[in-house]
């Protein structure tokens, strides 16, 4: 169990985002260790070393990289808060435990997100900045595909979704094994995330001699009309998806990295649903 010291270390984590925003790099200090706003501090020293690391960079790259930054500070705002509002009430107030207990969970959910906002920037930073190498390889597509679907199988299980992968068995393709896979996956999460309980997603592949085609349908909530390419945008979640838990960051990083194995994705609207193809070229 977490232990807690008192508000104080809560606001020198706000006072470090706020930091961030304003495109300076955050200090934090007075934060005990092995309590969970370490844990968020750690988050948050992360996002610092990529604002210094910004400085190294040139002009349009440098706005872009503080831009991001500035956008995900943002976004942690809301846990934050959360946080410190839940620290208030655990110290003021005499709770059952089972009350606490409660209390204590949605504090780890609070930094859950915050870690996963976290590890999104990083991921966005050096995918923009090309720090990472995409190393394309003629590889097995299909235990590509297969290992991403088994990411997302327990979320699917527990709305007794199925999902089926189309393809001829042993198919190869040019691709970057981690990096493509971390592409399906972030298109399977959303499927499974916005279709209802007992729907069904399709998984194909389609090959022709310019590109291999790897389509991701479903029959969920899709989008409206309009919103075709601001779902590509960084933070954007569409006009249907309320209620569920999400940043906007999957269809972002999945086009990025598609980006740099030298394809593209393709959006498609459906009555219900929604039809994502990534296009890798044949190389």
């Amino acid at each position: 169990m977490f232990q807690f010291q008192n508000r104080k270390e809560m606001e020198a984590l706000s006072e470090a985002l706020e930091k961030l925003i304003n495109g300076e790099a955050p200090e934090i200090e007075g934060i005990s260790q092995d309590t969970l706003p370490s844990k968020v501090r750690s988050q948050i020293l992360c996002l610092g070393e990529i604002m210094k690391a910004k400085d190294q960079a040139l002009g349009k790259e440098k706005e872009e990289i503080r831009g991001m930054i500035a956008d995900t500070a943002h976004q942690l705002r809301t846990p934050l808060a959360n946080m410190e509002s839940y620290l208030e009430l655990l110290e003021t107030m005499d709770w059952e435990e089972k009350e606490r207990e409660n209390y204590l969970l949605a504090l780890r959910e609070s930094q859950e997100k915050i870690r996963f906002l976290t590890e999104g920037l990083i991921k966005m930073a050096r995918l923009e900045s090309r720090i990472i190498q995409i190393r394309k390889e003629a590889r097995d597509l299909q235990e590509t595909l297969l290992e991403s679907i088994l990411q997302v199988k327990k979320e699917a299980e527990e709305k007794h979704i199925e999902i089926r992968l189309e393809m001829t068995e042993g198919e190869q393709a040019p691709h970057d094994r981690q990096w493509l896979g971390e592409a399906v996956y972030n298109l399977l999460d959303n499927s499974v995330k916005y279709s209802e309980e007992y729907g069904q997603i399709l998984m194909t592949v389609v090959r022709n001699e310019m590109f291999t085609e790897i389509r991701v349908c479903d029959w969920g909530r899709g989008i409206e009309e309009g919103e075709e390419n601001l779902v590509f945008g960084r933070f954007y979640r569409g006009k249907n998806v309320s209620g569920e838990k999400g940043f906007g960051l999957g269809l972002y990083l999945a086009r990025e990295i598609v980006h740099q194995h030298g394809g593209f994705l393709r959006l498609k609207r459906q009555e219900p649903g929604l039809s994502v193809s990534i296009y890798l070229p044949e190389e």
